[in-house]
């Protein structure tokens, strides 16, 4: 149990660090190449990536008790009816687990915490905005 945190741990501070890295560095050259302050570039940078962070966290909680499943287009093979031409497979709807519910919630909040800490961070290095 404390080896999957540990890793589940490690994969969570790469995965920010590299969106910090990423937003850091993109920022930095796009304001760089503009002739902007470096300053207000990379808090423009953090609004914009906490703001789609944010949206994301919106989506991925917004999920609805059902899921979808495929059904594979060759189900003739197996049940022995003839083939019909779709173009598309069928798609069924089942209730979705409790695991499955929790999961969701889990990663939205997660996400809502890291777009919130981005929108924060841009809001500390913004020089156009003071604290106190």
């Amino acid at each position: 149990m404390l080896d999957q945190l540990r890793a589940a741990f490690r994969r969570i501070l790469a995965l920010i660090a590299i969106v910090l890295g990423g937003t850091t560095a993109l920022a930095a050259v796009l304001g760089a190449v503009s002739g902007k302050s470096i300053l207000h570039s990379l808090a423009v940078g953090y609004y914009v990536v906490g703001a789609a962070v944010l949206i994301g966290s919106f989506v991925l909680g917004s999920r609805g008790p059902w899921r979808s499943e495929v059904e594979d287009v060759n189900t003739e093979i197996v049940t022995g009816q003839p083939a019909t031409f779709r173009a598309r497979s069928r798609r069924r709807r089942r209730k979705a687990t409790a695991e499955e519910r929790a999961e969701s919630k889990r990663g939205s909040v997660g996400l809502f915490l890291l777009g919130v800490a981005l929108v924060l961070l841009g809001a500390l290095v913004d020089p156009s905005r003071r604290a106190f």
